[in-house]
């Protein structure tokens, strides 16, 4: 039978200052853990929204540099430098900054079929 939430709570009473606080340690650093897989899935869901954003606005920004926060244009200009720059100024921590090109139409190479 698995204890019950008050149950653990009066064993833990009964430790020792020293065991509690391991215990404390113990959550905090699961605590961290948890923030950080949140965190990553919140970069990784971004990211994939820059590339959407890329895929859907080639032609429009074609030869040029682009900062993006998610979907969200946050700066264009003709260097990565300059681009970065006003996407700093914007007050962007960490910007997706890329070179917009357009992708050639992959040639035909299967077979006709009669």
């Amino acid at each position: 039978m698995t204890p019950s939430f008050d149950q653990i709570i009066k064993s833990i009473e009964q430790l020792s200052a020293p065991e509690q606080e391991r215990i404390r340690r113990w959550l905090d650093a699961r605590e961290t853990s948890n923030e950080k897989e949140t965190v990553s899935q919140a970069q990784v869901e971004r990211s994939a929204k820059s590339l959407r954003w890329l895929d859907e606005n080639q032609e429009k920004y074609s030869g040029q540099w682009v900062a993006l926060d998610g979907d969200r244009l946050i700066a264009n200009g003709p260097t990565a430098k300059e681009v970065y720059s006003k996407a700093k100024a914007e007050g962007a921590a960490i910007p997706f900054v890329e070179l917009v090109t357009r992708r050639e139409p992959v040639p035909f190479t299967g077979t006709w079929l009669s």
